[in-house]
């Protein structure tokens, strides 16, 4: 399962947070929460969120929604 398949109704969000527009962690924390469950849990590369600094864990984030191509997402 894709992040696009998991959030095909966020996607606007998702790429205005990767190209800086917003912060998912302030402005959308349980949109937040999901993405970084969905990485950690159900993507192929399971990453791993340390939990201790936000700003950290949103840069992974957000290198991962990069690397997963959602900017070229329609």
């Amino acid at each position: 399962m894709t992040v696009r398949d998991c959030f095909a109704d966020s996607m606007q969000i998702l790429k205005d947070a990767v190209n800086g527009n917003i912060a998912l962690d302030t402005e959308n924390p349980l949109l937040f929460s999901a993405l970084c469950r969905f990485y950690s849990d159900q993507s192929a590369r399971h990453v791993h969120f340390w939990g201790l600094d936000v700003e950290e864990d949103y840069t992974i984030l957000i290198d991962n929604m990069i690397v997963d191509g959602v900017l070229e997402m329609t």
